[in-house]
């Protein structure tokens, strides 16, 4: 693995999950598994139809997951600095993905195959508990996602970013935003107008 100060210790992962320190200890050769790579803005990394072949832990930068429909993409979920990315579905089933994966910014990452992860959960069973703990986090997420597309208004949507994610509102397109919250371009900017004349 190329030297990044995050990784010389296990201190960056302890502020992603949780871990015994029995667990903490085996996360050295997993670290050493992945690689290191500076990828430039608006690269894809997975296209639907793709099996993936490697995930990804993000130091820099932004990530989008998006899927494509009718000549449109539709955006599902954005990834940004310490998150675990990737096609989850298709990299552990080894099935073809039924999404995309691009790089909205430069990014800085860590990449591992899907020969070495599965070597390495092999090897050292306290890595199945780390995984199931990223996948557990992604899981609440794109539930909390998919019911707010059922519950909630696209302007309450927007004001769950606000609090919980405010650097996607200036690090994303409008465009791709727009898609994320289910409304058109012109009815985010409307939204964010009401937004900044109520003053919330």
């Amino acid at each position: 693995m190329s030297s990044s100060p995050a990784f010389l210790s296990t201190d960056f992962i302890r502020k992603l999950v949780h871990l015994t320190d029995t667990a903490e200890g085996e996360m050295l050769p997993l670290l050493d598994s992945f690689t290191y790579a500076e990828i430039p803005a608006r690269t894809q990394l997975l296209r639907a139809g793709q099996v993936a072949s490697e995930i990804y832990l993000l130091l820099e930068g932004c990530l989008r997951l998006y899927y494509e429909k009718d000549g449109k993409d539709i955006s599902g979920y954005f990834f940004t600095e310490g998150m675990f990315s990737g096609s989850y579905d298709s990299f552990i089933t080894q099935t073809p993905s039924v999404h995309f994966i691009e790089t909205i910014e430069p990014c800085k990452l860590l990449r591992i195959g899907y020969a070495d992860f599965q070597s390495i959960l092999a090897q050292h069973p306290n890595m199945n508990l780390f995984v199931r703990k990223i996948l557990e986090e992604r899981f609440i997420d794109l539930h909390q996602h998919f019911t707010s597309h059922i519950l909630e208004s696209p302007e309450e949507r927007y004001l769950w970013l606000m609090q919980h994610r405010p650097a996607l509102l200036e690090r994303v397109p409008q465009h791709q935003l727009a898609t994320f919250l289910g409304v058109t371009p012109v009815s985010l900017s409307r939204i964010r107008n009401r937004i900044m004349r109520a003053g919330k």
